[in-house]
């Protein structure tokens, strides 16, 4: 009976020293296993802050780009309506008449154009200059340099080195 008992204790201790070492072995695994997950989080984190920095940088950025967009439509919008006030100046009656009189010569007489351009007719070329000047100052008022540069094209005689 003392050798079944002790049989049976020593098969006991065997048994709790297998299940000691695998549970050793489970919980070793455990803690590997959240040490991982542990770093999995912080890492999934510094990524959430860091795109979370990106979209607000992006929407940031996009909102500049859109108020700009505005900011140049409105611009242009302006410069538009320069020009067309500069067309009104030019189709005014003083300027129209001497289209009418001088145009249709100068399409049947495309040799006289020198001459023409060069007599130069006075109302012709003060309303010219007081579109230019009007575009010049609408340019400075609103700070375009598409329409400084309209208004130096138009003083600018393409004829100089002709003449």
């Amino acid at each position: 009976a003392y050798d079944m008992l002790m049989q049976d204790l020593t098969a006991q201790v065997e048994q709790a020293s297998a299940d000691r070492s695998s549970k050793a072995e489970i919980k070793a695994k455990k803690l590997q296993a959240k040490a991982d997950a542990q770093g999995d989080l912080t890492d999934t984190t510094t990524t959430k802050e860091a795109d979370e920095k990106y979209l607000s940088d992006l929407t940031g950025t996009c909102t500049q780009k859109a108020s700009d967009f505005e900011m140049r439509q409105q611009l242009r919008a302006e410069e538009l309506e320069a020009i067309q006030k500069a067309i009104e100046i030019l189709s005014s009656s003083s300027v129209s008449g001497h289209a009418e009189t001088y145009l249709p010569s100068l399409a049947q007489k495309a040799s006289a154009l020198a001459q023409l351009r060069a007599a130069g007719s006075a109302p012709q070329q003060l309303q010219q200059q007081r579109a230019a000047d009007y575009l010049a100052v609408q340019g400075r008022e609103l700070k375009s340099h598409v329409l400084s540069a309209l208004a130096t094209k138009i003083t600018a005689d393409p004829f100089a080195k002709v003449k």
